[in-house]
């Protein structure tokens, strides 16, 4: 497999006074205020009923939806981004879709864990697949989204390969004859109250749910600009073509 980028796992958090910088950097799921999601067969990507839960749960959040109706960016001081990361836990024929509780980042950025422990079941059962984050003021990925995936589960400081396929733990992630692909999400609310639900993948493909058409929509393939200061990443159509129903 051949890496994407080099990346450290963790929350770039400082540790509670009872907290050891081990557990600082690992993720406690399922979040109570999350149900788990029994994976079906046929779809091996995040489901829209886990990113409509998500939503419910981290839309709550303080700061999840503030965006300044004039100019459409976030506010600092007010807009918040949080991280929750998504994996898959069970056994061959029973896997379930789970987040964990978020973190909080600031008006433009969050850091997720990229390790988790969960409660049902050992690390061996346990896959990281992606993380999902709100966009307060409902955005496409940014450039460092692009960047940013879980890293191999037997190389911490690798991040997982340009496929979409889980590598690790010790094996790559399979219901059925069907196997887990790598992705994180977006959730948001516009000013008018409808939501944004996008998902995108390590080999470049953004995806935004369409409630009209009840299905996926790919809306185009983008990539990390080179210049690492800019947040807008370089994609097949631009500007990325949002669905708007």
């Amino acid at each position: 497999m051949v890496p994407l980028l080099l990346l450290a796992g963790g929350c770039a958090t400082t540790p509670a006074p009872n907290t050891t910088a081990h557990e600082a950097t690992i993720a406690k799921g399922p979040w109570s205020e999350v149900p788990a999601v029994e994976m079906s067969s046929g779809d091996g990507s995040i489901p829209i009923g886990l990113l409509r839960d998500v939503a419910d749960a981290l839309l709550k959040r303080p700061g999840a939806k503030v965006c300044d109706p004039q100019t459409r960016r976030p506010i600092p001081g007010l807009s918040t981004e949080y991280c929750s990361t998504i994996y898959v836990a069970g056994e061959r024929g029973a896997l379930s879709w789970r987040v964990t509780a978020p973190v909080s980042g600031d008006k433009g950025s969050c850091t997720p864990f990229f390790q988790v422990e969960d409660e049902d079941y050992p690390s061996a059962q346990v896959w990281v697949v992606g993380y999902v984050h709100n966009h307060p003021c409902g955005a496409p990925p940014s450039s460092n989204d692009l960047a940013a995936w879980p890293t191999d589960a037997f190389k911490p400081y690798v991040a997982m390969a340009s496929v979409r396929l889980v590598p690790g733990n010790p094996l790559p992630a399979v219901y059925g004859n069907t196997a887990v692909e790598m992705a994180s999400a977006i959730v948001a609310e516009r000013q008018d109250g409808t939501r944004i639900f996008l998902r995108y993948f390590p080999t470049g493909e953004v995806q935004q749910w369409s409630k009209s058409g009840a299905r996926w929509v790919t809306l185009g393939t983008c990539a990390p600009r080179g210049n690492s200061r800019s947040r807008t990443p370089r994609c097949s159509t631009e500007p990325l073509p949002l669905l708007r129903e």
